[in-house]
Formats: C-alpha cells, sequence, structure tokens
C-alpha cells in the first residue's frame, strides 16, 4: 500500500492553454508567441510584456469564474493517466493536492476529475505541498513546479518528490536534490511501484 499524491495544473491539466487566453480576454492585448509555443519559466506572462497589475486582473477574473477550472483542457496523456491511477485505487491511497483558488475550486477540480475518468477523487487545496506530503505520510508526490518539489522533499523527507519534465521547470539539477524527473504520471507511478516490487 502506497500513499500518491498528484498536483494537478501542468501535470494533467493544460491551466496555461486557458490562462493564456483569459490573459489576452481581460488585457484585450496578445502579447504572447504564436501558439502553441514552449512556456519559459513559471512568470511567463510578465516575461512577454504584462504587468503585474494585468496578471493580477486576470486573477481576479479567474477567482470570479464558477467554471474556469472545471474547463480546462486536458494533456494528451490525461485519460490514460487517470485510467492507469484508477486501477491503482484498491492498492493504494490516492490525493489529488492542488493551490486553485477561487470559487467552489474544490468542487470544480472533483468534477473535472471525473469528466476525465477518476470519480470519486479526494481533492486537497493547498499551495503547501510539503506540508500536506508529510501529513499525508505520502510515499511519493509529483508536481510540474520545481519550487514545489523541493518543498516536498524538504518538507517532507520520508516522501520522494518527483517532477514532472516540462518546459518551465528546466535548469535545476535534480539529482543534488534527490528529486527524480519523470516523463509522464504514468512514468512516476511505475518508477514509485517498481522501486516498492524491487
Amino acid at each position: 500500500m502506497s500513499v500518491i499524491g498528484v498536483d494537478i495544473d501542468g501535470c494533467l491539466a493544460d491551466f496555461n492553454a486557458s490562462f493564456i487566453e483569459r490573459c489576452v480576454a481581460v488585457t484585450g492585448k496578445d502579447l504572447f508567441p504564436p501558439r502553441p509555443f514552449d512556456i519559459p519559466m513559471w512568470h511567463y506572462p510578465e516575461h512577454y510584456g504584462y504587468s503585474r497589475g494585468e496578471t493580477s486582473s486576470v486573477w481576479e477574473s479567474i477567482k470570479a469564474d464558477p467554471k474556469f477550472w472545471q474547463n480546462l483542457p486536458p494533456y494528451t496523456d490525461t485519460k490514460a493517466s487517470l485510467a492507469y491511477l484508477s486501477t491503482l485505487r484498491s492498492n493504494h491511497d490516492i490525493y489529488f493536492v492542488t493551490s486553485r483558488v477561487g470559487i467552489k475550486c474544490k468542487l470544480q477540480t472533483e468534477r473535472w476529475l471525473r469528466r476525465y475518468g477518476f470519480d470519486d477523487a479526494t481533492v486537497l487545496i493547498s499551495s503547501q505541498k510539503g506540508a500536506v506530503a508529510g501529513s499525508l505520510n505520502c510515499d511519493a508526490y509529483v508536481d510540474d513546479r520545481w519550487e514545489n518539489a523541493l518543498d516536498v522533499m524538504l518538507a517532507s523527507p520520508r516522501t520522494k518528490s518527483f517532477l514532472l519534465v516540462r518546459p518551465w521547470n528546466q535548469g535545476h539539477d535534480t539529482a543534488v536534490f534527490d528529486i527524480t524527473r519523470v516523463s509522464t504520471v504514468v512514468g512516476f507511478v511505475d518508477s514509485l511501484l517498481g522501486a516498492h516490487h524491487a
């Protein structure tokens, strides 16, 4: 029996695709490169010329939207990832941990997971990924943000921290911090279970 923690945005849900659209809609200007493009860093709107005030306005729009989170597009492998995670539920505890904000963001997230194949999910809303991993006694946790993977490694030493390979989290030496890069969520689970069954 393993306890597995999974981030959602950037791992299963393509948050950036919808966030870019919302930036353009709220600010009335499109400063981004032609889509699709690789997101170069975490705070990329400012990199492309949006002000912090404009980015804040976009976030206020998201917080006030009762359907933003539940309507995010999935990645191409999301359904397969959730189907695989769902098959593990009889022998493993699976938690989805997200720092989403806004109107009924937990309910929106549960609806989104159900739509793409994971019913009755346990969704936890928190930006403190390390503290959550520690309180759940997670065996493993995967995130797309470097700072979150590092937080899990430091705050919950018993948890194996994984970083999903994305363009915006390159340039960090994961080996120094005992953080494992994986290319897919399925690969993350396989790495965990393979280690457990070795």
